[in-house]
């Protein structure tokens, strides 16, 4: 049998949480927000539009990874409810299944989740920030995405309050260069040549939904962050409200922007401009404003990169902390002994450690990992962990010990998990490139995490913590 859920008392959780001082809900939100805008959004729609072949099926893909991320966030929501701590994925599936999965669940955190994650944003924030064309000789490649990193791990493992000032700050910052880019897209509705004509030949039938589920499955990467409250839910000031609110707020928002923004970047320029490129922001700035909204657009867009590395070091390293309160990570990383700003350290070191590997190896020829080859394994390896986590929520000893889900959780729970697990499917098994099966590539990434978590297991996992 599973271990039995505990939820904390009323007292615990005032003391895990320090209610005084801990993360409100506008935190709470930004926290959500920056992880969630980051690569994805400013780089996927290239791949989309050339996948399906109209700008109305583009926005299909994003309306369908939206709804689908909402319908996640209200799931999680529930979960935060009844488990009201820090730790994420790798805690709901400590208490509900085993401590095994839980441990695979922060193993995937440690390593494609976070770390991955990280060192992709911050290799990307180079490229915008520092184009070739703009290198000076004497900067070595990444540099800047290494200091990237080692600035956001500085300043949240030095003083709490100054990472969560900085993070809200720098959040507000990038929606305002969004905002000022929407604009300018409104000034040009009336003078300027949008494109919305479809072109042929575009799939149809199986091919289309194929298309699709491939599409949303690389999409989902940009949604992937609506859970990102979850992991500091123990530092929340009230966590069983404001956890679940600011989960379904800031997706909302998210989902919104999403649309409005990929509305504009697949019917500024012609079809054949976009198709399969990944600078897709930059290629419709230009169109619509020339040089000066470019490079207005390429800021707005480091910035989106700049806080999603720092809120996935804000909140990661709070999934690693709980594994050593459980014993199933080292003991030095435990909370209590100041390990929360030891496990961003730790993250900070690993992320680094990523980016200098992959230079290193792209130098020698040994791997060419494009931005897409990325996305796809990161959505597919964090929609596996997600939707497992969600799916916990229909077993027995869940419904014995927290009630039946609400009509609407349950139709959002279900939702969730169908479509992920779906998505997938039609992705490893139709999913190819140039007349090349591409789907038992991705089935082995994934495999490779595993199988790597479950070693990492037989080391650490020995004696976890009681429920």
């Amino acid at each position: 049998m599973p271990p039995e859920p505990v939820v904390p008392s009323q007292s615990e959780e005032a003391s895990h949480t320090g209610a005084k001082n801990g993360f409100g809900a506008m935190s709470l939100t930004c926290l959500v927000i920056a992880s969630m805008v980051g690569t994805g959004v400013f780089t996927t729609s290239g791949y989309t539009l050339g996948a399906v072949g109209s700008p109305a099926r583009v926005l299909l893909c994003w309306s369908i990874g939206g709804l689908i991320a909402i319908c996640g966030s209200v799931a999680y929501g529930r979960l935060a409810e009844v488990l009201p701590a820090s730790g994420g994925e790798y805690l709901y599936l400590t208490k509900t299944v085993h401590p095994a999965a839980g441990f695979l669940a922060g193993w995937v955190s440690l390593t494609a989740g976070f770390s991955g994650a990280i060192a992709t944003a911050a290799v990307a924030f180079e490229s915008y920030a520092v184009p070739d064309s703009l290198r000076p000789a004497w900067l070595p490649p990444d540099l800047v995405a290494v200091s990237v990193v080692l600035v956001c791990g500085l300043l949240h493992s030095l003083h709490r309050s100054t990472g969560t000032w900085f993070q809200n700050f720098v959040v507000c910052l990038k929606v305002a260069v969004l905002v000022f880019f929407l604009s300018a897209a409104v000034t040009k509705l009336g003078n300027h040549e949008w494109h919305t004509t479809v072109y042929d030949p575009q799939p149809t039938g199986f091919d289309l939904i194929t298309a699709i589920a491939t599409s949303v499955v690389w999409i989902s990467m940009s949604y992937a962050g609506f859970n990102a409250a979850v992991y500091v839910a123990s530092e929340a000031s009230a966590p069983t409200r404001q956890v679940p609110r600011s989960l379904l707020l800031g997706t909302i928002g998210v989902t919104v922007l999403y649309l409005v923004l990929n509305l504009i970047f697949v019917t500024a320029v012609p079809r054949e401009d976009l198709i399969w490129q990944e600078d897709v922001a930059a290629i419709a700035a230009r169109a619509l404003g020339g040089a000066p909204l470019d490079q207005m657009v390429r800021a707005a867009v480091c910035f989106g990169l700049f806080t999603s590395v720092s809120g996935m070091i804000m909140s990661g390293p709070r999934v690693y902390a709980r594994m050593a309160d459980d014993n199933v990570f080292p003991g030095f990383f435990r909370a209590e002994r100041n390990g929360i700003s030891r496990s961003i350290c730790l993250q900070t070191v690993i992320a680094i450690g990523l980016i200098v590997l992959q230079r290193v190896l792209v130098e020698l020829q040994w791997i060419s990992t494009p931005l897409l080859g990325l996305l796809i394994y990161l959505g597919t390896t964090l929609s596996l962990s997600s939707a497992t986590c969600v799916a916990t929520m229909f077993l027995p000893s869940f419904r014995r010990q927290y009630g039946a889900l609400t009509n609407t959780r349950l139709i959002c729970s279900l939702t969730y998990v169908l479509a992920t697990f779906a998505a997938i499917v039609l992705l490893i098994l139709n999913h190819k490139d140039q007349d090349e099966w591409l789907g038992v590539r991705h089935l082995s990434g994934v495999a490779a995490t595993i199988v790597t978590g479950l070693v990492a297991w037989t080391f650490f996992g020995r004696s976890p913590a009681k429920s």
